[in-house]
């Protein structure tokens, strides 16, 4: 279990993968974010990877819950209606997220939150 933070969201989608095994109420549809995260545990390293991060629609109100970031959907897909500010960026980065790494796929890494706590 890693603990990560969004320090940013390219978009989010409904996941369409079925070969993952999700941990997490996996009865439950997940969706899927695409965007720049930092690992907690990865101290040394201060940049954002792009990864993936799979989460519930609870789990996703959760995270962005009071922090002003309004989504618009353009086929199929949520972005965020205008690139979020500093101020939204560390607000949203402040939320913990416990999540179980899935693996990589190129430099992409994937992750299942589990909990999200602010």
């Amino acid at each position: 279990m890693a603990e990560i933070h969004i320090t940013g969201i390219k978009y989010i989608e409904i996941n369409t993968q079925e070969d993952l095994e999700f941990k997490y109420k996996p009865e439950v549809p997940k969706l899927k974010l695409v965007g720049n995260i930092i690992v907690a545990e990865d101290v040394d390293e201060e940049e954002d990877d792009q990864s993936v991060v799979f989460l519930t629609q609870k789990q996703l109100n959760q995270l962005l819950l009071n922090k002003d970031v309004e989504l618009k959907l353009v086929e199929d897909r949520w972005y965020p209606a205008k690139p979020l500010s500093k101020e939204q960026v560390k607000r949203v980065g402040l939320v913990d997220i416990d999540a179980e790494y899935l693996g990589a796929a190129g430099d992409i890494k994937c992750y299942e939150a589990v909990k999200v706590t602010e």
